[in-house]
């Protein structure tokens, strides 16, 4: 009965406690955030900036564990504007000129809440803070579309069925002549979930938020079939048609700067009218440690002649970005021998002798004794199998679609050029031959010409 009693009274306190405070952030002018299931101060505060004792300070709140689903707090820190607001994860395809439509928000209503300097900067699963709207007009909804080369004011007036003084002011248009083809334009009609632009109907993007050396997988869909491109910073992307998709990978160089990428994917509309969606793809440090070498004379004299690595290094490369259309394996990838022994992981930051830490680790090393045998991770074509200065004996593997991978330091390749594999077939054994200080066998993924972590991309699901 006590219990009973006291849990009463606590509920009967809370909910003087939410009635004080609703009523104290309504008295205020400024933003409103309604709660919502999993919210705590402090993830508030994160979102919409400020600090909890702000927040205590702004609605009252004495204890900050306090706090109930369908409360409305006043915010902190915004001028300007008025109103509940929440916030939206940008989408791939997505862009700060397509926002107002999603958001039924106009853009200095945006650039204020989101204190946006650079509206191209946008970047995919970027929050923003947003209005929420006291009502949409079902009948005056509008979408987003593109000005086609033979496109007129008064054709898109018609095809959309308003006149053509309505599509000027909707625009901002100041003269009733339209401006280059390809310009994004708003059409009254039917509002869409989403605003990406046609022929694209969805664009999807494993790995939004990837890492230095981590592999992404960008899947388009079209409202018919049509041939797809890309680019990724200054790197091209390769599509293959899979299941109905267009789809590229792309793998983010292990010593790329952290920060902000620009990438666009580009098609064509049925009347030739090439269609570009501009995203921005954010690259974090994977935090990466660092690795001192020690070679003995022979092996460092391999250091010694710089012609020699990059030479090589272009065999190499050259080898990995030639582009086979189609997916040649099945059912993801195994590992070329027992996980049990990796003895180095992808990306350290190498230094040999003394030297500086100019290289990285561009695969996993497993640690055995030599002549352990090597077996084919997945389906492919050998492309490569001969001795190298620096990787010693060495095969690579095409397996489709921009992935290859490479064996080093091999004692022997059991595979010849041309050979077709299937997974689980042997294709060398452990040697210790090129720049190696021991035996073991390094395993290199790469993804459109860019070396990846091997246990990432194992973790990939490539439809």
């Amino acid at each position: 009965m006590y219990t009973l009693s006291f849990r009463f009274l606590l509920f009967l306190l809370s909910g003087v406690f939410v009635f004080h405070s609703i009523v104290g952030a309504e008295e205020h002018e400024g933003l409103l955030y309604q709660v919502q299931d999993g919210d705590t101060l402090y993830s508030i505060a994160q979102k919409f900036g400020g600090s909890v004792q702000s927040l205590q300070r702004l609605n009252g709140i004495e204890n900050p564990s306090l706090i109930s689903i369908g409360q409305i707090l006043l915010l902190s820190d915004y001028f300007g504007v008025n109103g509940l607001v929440d916030t939206y994860v940008v989408q791939p395809g997505e862009s700060f000129f397509s926002m107002p439509l999603e958001l039924n928000n106009d853009f200095d209503t945006l650039i204020k809440l989101n204190r946006i300097v650079n509206p191209y900067t946008l970047y995919i699963g970027q929050p923003l803070i947003y209005k929420i709207s006291d009502h949409q007009d079902k009948d005056n909804q509008v979408g987003l579309s593109v000005i086609g080369e033979h496109d007129t004011l008064l054709g898109l007036a018609v095809n959309a069925d308003c006149s053509p003084y309505e599509l000027m002011i909707l625009n901002g248009w100041s003269k009733a002549t339209l401006t280059l083809p390809g310009e994004l334009s708003y059409l009254p009609g039917s509002k869409t979930k989403s605003q990406i632009l046609s022929p694209f109907e969805d664009v999807s993007i494993s790995n939004e938020h990837p890492s230095q050396g981590h592999p992404v997988v960008i899947s388009v869909d079209t409202d018919h079939e049509t041939s797809v491109t890309g680019f990724f910073d200054d790197t091209k992307l390769n599509f293959s048609s899979m299941n109905g998709r267009q789809v590229s990978l792309l793998g983010v160089h292990a010593m790329s700067d952290p920060g902000i990428y620009h990438l666009s994917v580009t098609a064509a509309r049925r009347d030739g009218q090439l269609v570009t969606l501009e995203m921005r793809l954010p690259v974090a440090d994977a935090q990466y440690g660092s690795q001192s070498l020690v070679l003995g004379h022979d092996k460092a004299k391999l250091l010694e002649d710089e012609n020699v690595r990059v030479a090589e290094d272009q065999i190499i490369l050259d080898t990995v970005s030639t582009f086979t259309a189609n997916k040649l394996w099945e059912d993801g990838f195994d590992h070329p021998m027992s996980m049990d022994y990796i003895t180095t992981r992808f990306g350290m930051r190498r230094s040999y002798n003394g030297r500086d830490y100019r290289t990285f680790h561009g695969g996993v090393d497993f640690g055995a004794s030599e002549g352990t045998p090597i077996y084919a991770p997945a389906a492919g074509v050998v492309v490569m199998s001969k001795t190298l200065d620096i990787r010693g004996t060495t095969t690579i593997i095409d397996h489709g679609i921009g992935i290859f991978t490479g064996y080093w330091h091999l004692q022997e390749s059991a595979v010849s050029v041309g050979q077709k594999l299937t997974r689980g077939d042997l294709i060398g054994y452990v040697g210790n031959t090129g720049l190696s200080t021991g035996p073991h066998l390094h395993w290199e993924v790469w993804v459109n010409g860019n070396q990846v972590n091997p246990l990432e991309w194992m973790k990939q699901d490539i439809y």
